[in-house]
C-alpha cells in the first residue's frame, strides 16, 4: 500500500471565504458529492486503488479564513470497493482492515497551523482500532455558493501511513511474494457545506 495519505476536503471553486458569526463557520460534508480513494502497489509491479465511503465528516473555520479549526472523519470500511469482489473481501478480513471488528476508520485533528491557502493538519488516525497520529500537509481550494444559497468550501491535503503501523502486517503469500507494499495512500475529495 502506498506511502502517501491524502486527504482531499475538496470541490474546486475559487471565491473568498465568507464570513459567518464570531466564532467561525462550521462545514458538513456532503457525503454524495465527496470520495475516499486508496493506492495500493500489489506484488512491487503494479498499484491497485479502491475506495472507503465517507460516512460523516466535518470541519470548522474561523471568521473570514478557509483554513479550518478542527477537522473531523469517518470513513465505512465494511463498504471498500476496489473493483474485485475477491480482493474486496480479502481486504475486509481479519489480515487487513477486519470490517467484522472495525467497521469504521476515524480521523480527528489535534492542531492545524499555517495560512488560510497552506496549512498542516496533524490528528489521531484510528484504523483497527489502533489509533496513531499522522500529519497532513493541506491547502485550501476555496468556496462558491451554489443556487440555493449555501456555501460549499473545498480542501486538499496528503500525508503517508506505514499499514504495518495499524496491525496489517501480513507481507507475503504461501509462494513469497509480497502481497501488498506496506506503504498505504489514501486520497478523499470532500465537497463541505456551511451549516444552517
Amino acid at each position: 500500500m502506498t506511502r502517501r495519505l491524502a486527504l482531499v476536503l475538496g470541490a474546486t471553486f475559487f471565491c473568498s471565504a465568507p464570513v459567518f458569526g464570531a466564532t467561525g463557520t462550521i462545514w458538513r460534508v456532503d457525503p454524495g458529492h465527496s470520495n475516499a480513494e486508496f493506492s495500493v502497489r500489489h506484488l512491487i509491479i503494479t498499484n491497485v486503488k479502491g475506495t472507503i465511503p465517507i460516512q460523516q465528516a466535518s470541519l470548522t473555520t474561523a471568521p473570514g479564513s478557509t483554513r479550518p479549526l478542527s477537522v473531523t472523519a469517518t470513513l465505512d470500511a465494511t463498504k471498500l470497493n476496489t473493483g474485485n469482489d475477491d480482493r474486496d473481501a480479502d481486504l475486509r478480513g481479519k489480515d487487513f482492515f477486519d470490517t467484522a471488528n472495525f467497521a469504521t476508520i476515524a480521523f480527528a485533528s489535534t492542531q492545524i497551523t499555517g495560512t488560510s491557502d497552506a496549512f498542516t493538519i496533524v490528528g489521531n488516525l484510528t484504523v483497527r482500532g489502533i489509533t496513531k497520529s499522522v500529519t497532513l500537509a493541506a491547502k485550501a481550494l476555496g468556496t462558491t455558493t451554489d443556487g440555493r444559497g449555501r456555501v460549499h468550501a473545498g480542501y486538499e491535503a496528503t500525508t503517508v501511513i506505514d499499514r504495518r503501523d495499524f496491525g496489517m502486517t501480513v507481507l507475503s503469500q504461501s509462494g513469497g511474494a509480497l502481497i501488498a507494499a506496506t506503504d498505504v495512500g489514501i486520497t478523499l475529495e470532500i465537497e463541505a457545506v456551511a451549516a444552517d
